[in-house]
């Protein structure tokens, strides 16, 4: 949340004005279509609270409009248009809470749109927090885009399974994550950690990216 705050804080400083808006947005439509809906309900009725009530309350909400020339700046810059060049290889935690994985299912959608999905293989990790990923992880991706560009082939180098076996070979003292933290921002825990590869595929982007990101 707080490198969300700070991202939101320097790009107001670039852009000046929101490029974000609410208006048309429906909440319960998006609650309906939610991977999370059966979670949200479940933990209402533990709390005893009033799911339909607070959705009301949502929908009767003031809407938010955005600056025409601040979302004319992101769709200039900084909004992915899927067109690629190179071979690209994502990597995502299945549990990251600030940049949620349907992100990937978003991307992936306008990089099929503009005809480029063979440049593009996406690969997750089944693990909480935002790239929460070992160094052995982070080596294995980088060694299977090294692949791609030398062979000019994906072949079955984003097999899962081969990932996990490739990443365990780097050997114990890069199968590791950092569990608590130090002084200046140094790392005074590192927690033996198995390479978590695995077969997923996101849910559904639920709003558009940018015009045609439903696909």
């Amino acid at each position: 949340q707080d490198l969300q705050k700070e991202y939101r804080r320097q790009r107001q400083m670039c852009i000046r004005d929101s490029p974000s808006w609410n208006v048309g947005v429906d909440y319960t439509t998006q609650l309906a279509h939610s991977a999370d809906r059966d979670e949200v309900i479940a933990l209402y009725q533990q709390a005893g609270l009033n799911l339909t009530q607070d959705m009301a309350a949502l929908e009767t909400a003031p809407r938010i409009t955005a600056d025409p020339q601040a979302v004319a700046y992101l769709n200039k810059y900084i909004t992915l248009n899927g067109v690629l060049n190179i071979p690209v290889l994502t990597m995502h935690t299945t549990g990251d809470g600030i940049e949620v994985n349907q992100n990937e299912q978003a991307y992936a959608s306008v990089v099929h749109s503009s005809g480029d999905t063979s440049l593009l293989r996406q690969v997750f990790v089944h693990r909480a927090g935002h790239c929460t990923f070992t160094p052995a992880e982070t080596l294995t991706a980088f060694q299977t885009l090294i692949h791609r560009l030398d062979s000019g082939q994906w072949d079955d180098s984003t097999n899962p399974d081969l990932m996990n076996q490739e990443a365990t070979a780097f050997g114990p003292n890069l199968n590791v994550l950092c569990t608590a933290g130090g002084i200046n921002g140094s790392c005074s825990t590192l927690t033996p950690t198995p390479p978590a590869f695995f077969r997923f595929e996101p849910t559904l982007f639920l709003r558009p990216f940018p015009s045609h990101g439903l696909q």
